[in-house]
């Protein structure tokens, strides 16, 4: 793979994932100071106006059961997850883009755990969102990973 397009996208990907875990972040924390009720209601008010249109819209259909299928526990777990894997990738992603060679596996282990656990999910929930997100992971992790030898290779050189 051509070395100059293979530091673009190490450089997007890592950029991408720290802009999603801001969002997750700020979602975490959006969950976490509002009541099932009011986020729920929130949701199905943002889905409404696609009902109105086409009401066979999968995605705005899907999107308000599952709103109205929010547990508290699920929130719980929902904030929970989206501060830790949103703090992870904010984390890593500034670490990497400082080449700190020490990122480099801890990103393919923490990403890959991730990755496991989606995939578990996955097999439970069919969602097509989560299968790309899945499938970003895994790219994202394998040019870690490729970029990790290079530097490796680097410091080897210079030794």
């Amino acid at each position: 793979m051509n070395r100059k397009l293979l530091d673009k996208l190490f450089e997007i990907g890592i950029l991408v994932k720290a802009i999603f875990g801001f969002f997750e972040i700020f979602g975490g924390i959006l969950f976490s100071i509002s009541d099932r009720f009011i986020t729920s209601n929130f949701i199905i008010f943002m889905a409404q106006q696609e009902i109105a249109e086409d009401p066979n819209d999968l995605i705005a259909n899907f999107v308000i059961k599952s709103a109205n299928n929010l547990a508290n526990g699920s929130q719980l777990f929902a904030v929970i997850y989206l501060i830790l894997h949103g703090v992870a990738n904010v984390f890593l992603a500034a670490a990497l883009l400082k080449n700190k060679l020490w990122a480099y596996p801890w990103a393919v282990g923490i990403f890959g755990a991730f990755i496991m656990y989606q995939s578990y999910r996955f097999l439970h929930t069919f969602s097509l969102t989560l299968l790309f997100l899945t499938i970003f992971d895994i790219f994202v992790v394998l040019v870690i990973w490729l970029e990790y030898l290079r530097h490796k290779k680097k410091v080897k050189v210079n030794d």
